[in-house]
């Protein structure tokens, strides 16, 4: 009964209400008058949503190498979680837009461009995952825009985190590059598998073939 209820639109609006209650549940504690002060709650809005973009990162993996109940649910509403980090990327933005407005400051050209990379994919990827604007692309570009999407997206946060930890960070962001690195390794593991059973079922295809000769 759950899994009829708690999916798709439903599924969707309830995570976007959480995730933002959970970003701006720091705001009260936030400095907005200055631009030290408006870090934490931009880092925060990023770590209130990147756990919906690993999510749906790993959903097609697990669904491979974990068959079941809870895999196939991720998969089935794996558009509901990326549009939920959206959401919670959308805060983020916002948050940058203001400190960069009001208080300006020196830009690091390689962040920028990276940041900026990162945010078309997801642009483009939201704007695709509602069927007013993906009809205009093929299966098969739809599925190479969000695949090429979700790894400089998740490259970006690797390297977020990365430089954090490299620099000193704490466990939190340790953890946080930890989960990176394994849901990378799970698309890895998954993508062998995946090819592993082709490459079996080529060959029993080929034997099959071959003996009704």
């Amino acid at each position: 009964m759950a899994d009829r209820v708690v999916q798709g639109w439903r599924l969707f609006w309830a995570l976007a209400f959480i995730v933002s209650a959970a970003i701006l549940a720091a705001v009260p504690g936030t400095d907005f008058g200055s631009a030290h002060g408006m870090e934490h709650i931009i880092l925060h809005s990023v770590h209130c949503a990147l756990p919906f973009f690993v999510l749906a990162f790993v959903a097609s993996s697990l669904a491979t190498l974990f068959p079941g109940r809870l895999s196939r649910w991720l998969l089935a509403n794996r558009r509901y979680l990326g549009l939920t980090f959206a959401v919670g990327m959308g805060w983020h933005i916002g948050f940058v837009a203001y400190s960069f407005g009001a208080f300006g400051r020196q830009l690091n050209f390689t962040a920028i461009a990276l940041d900026a990379t990162a945010l078309a994919f997801l642009i483009a990827m939201t704007l695709t995952s509602f069927r007013v604007f993906g009809r205009y692309l093929s299966a098969t570009a739809w599925r190479r825009l969000h695949k090429c999407g979700a790894y400089v997206i998740w490259l970006v946060a690797t390297e977020i985190f990365f430089d954090d930890v490299r620099t000193g960070g704490d466990r939190f962001h340790i953890a946080g590059l930890c989960v990176l690195l394994a849901a990378w390794a799970l698309r890895v593991i998954a993508w062998l598998r995946r090819k592993t059973i082709r490459s079996a079922g080529s060959r029993l295809t080929i034997q099959a073939r071959r003996s009704s000769l």
